[in-house]
C-alpha cells in the first residue's frame, strides 16, 4: 500500500498545478481508502474539484496500480479544518481566525497577508471586565502551529 500510496501522491501533486489546484492533506486508511485534501489560492469551486477528481480517474484507469483494490477519494478540506498550508492564507484576508503558536494563542480579524506574515487585530479581554482591546500583531508563518477560521452566519 506505501508504494501504491506514494504513486497516487505524485500523480496528484504532478496533476493538480493544471487546476490550480496543491494537496493541504492526504490520508491512507489500512483498508486502501486513499483522500486527498485540495484546496487552491482562490475560493474553491466545487466544479474544479469534480473535474480533477475526473482527471485523475481516468489517469488511473490508464496505468497500472497493481492488483490490489483501493478506493480513491478527493476533497476539500473542509470550512472547520485548520489552514495548513501558506497558500491557503491569501484567500481569507478579512475573516477571523483563531491562532495558537507554541506560547500564545490570538483570536481576531485577520488584516493581511505578507512575506509569509499574518497580520491579526488581536482581541484582548482585559481581566475582570467585559471590555475586548484589539492589539495588532504579526504573527510568522513558521511559528503557527494552528490556525482555523472562525465561521459566522451574520
Amino acid at each position: 500500500m506505501k508504494k501504491l500510496g506514494e504513486k497516487l501522491r505524485q500523480m496528484v501533486d504532478a496533476e493538480a498545478a493544471a487546476f490550480s489546484l496543491f494537496v493541504v492533506h492526504h490520508t491512507v486508511s489500512p483498508t486502501g481508502l486513499f483522500r486527498f485534501y485540495m484546496d487552491c489560492e482562490e475560493a474553491l469551486s466545487m466544479g474544479v474539484l469534480t473535474e480533477f477528481t475526473k482527471h485523475i480517474s481516468r489517469m488511473i484507469d490508464e496505468e497500472d496500480f497493481g492488483d490490489n483494490p483501493f478506493t480513491f477519494e478527493i476533497s476539500s478540506p473542509g470550512a472547520t479544518e485548520p489552514l495548513r498550508d501558506k497558500r491557503q492564507f491569501g484567500k481569507h484576508v478579512g475573516r477571523s481566525l483563531k491562532i495558537k503558536t507554541n506560547d500564545q494563542q490570538y483570536k481576531g480579524a485577520f488584516e493581511k497577508w505578507e512575506n509569509d506574515e499574518i497580520h491579526l487585530l488581536n482581541e484582548v479581554k482585559e481581566k475582570g471586565k467585559k471590555k475586548v482591546t484589539l492589539e495588532p500583531v504579526i504573527i510568522p508563518f513558521e511559528s503557527i502551529e494552528e490556525a482555523t477560521i472562525i465561521l459566522s452566519f451574520k
